[in-house]
């Protein structure tokens, strides 16, 4: 995962500052609560394959700006249920909230 965003980061003019200490992987999707599955060494992963996503995109990935949720949530944000909007929602703008107070960026 961290190889993969630092790939991004170099190819998106994006910082790229965050360890593997900084991604912390939950045993569940926080957003759809399905449980993550991890495909080691098989590229594309599923649909439950954590997949790391920027709270604000143009901040890449820095300490606290990063959160790990399926691949179908980061993937069919478009296409959920009003339950799992909603759920997504409430955990972005908490994350972005935060992220907001620390860098001093308005909404």
């Amino acid at each position: 995962m961290l190889s993969n965003a630092r790939f991004r980061a170099r190819r998106d003019g994006l910082p790229c500052t965050i360890t593997e200490e900084d991604i912390e992987i939950p045993t569940h999707c926080p957003v759809l609560g399905r449980r993550l599955t991890l495909f080691e060494g098989r590229q594309g992963g599923s649909d439950d394959s954590p997949s790391l996503d920027k709270v604000i995109p143009e901040l890449g990935y820095i300490p606290g700006n990063v959160l790990v949720v399926s691949q179908k949530a980061n993937r069919l944000k478009n296409q959920l249920s009003t339950t799992q909007l909603i759920a997504f929602a409430r955990l972005y703008a908490d994350a972005e909230r935060t992220m907001r107070e620390t860098y001093g960026q308005s909404s």
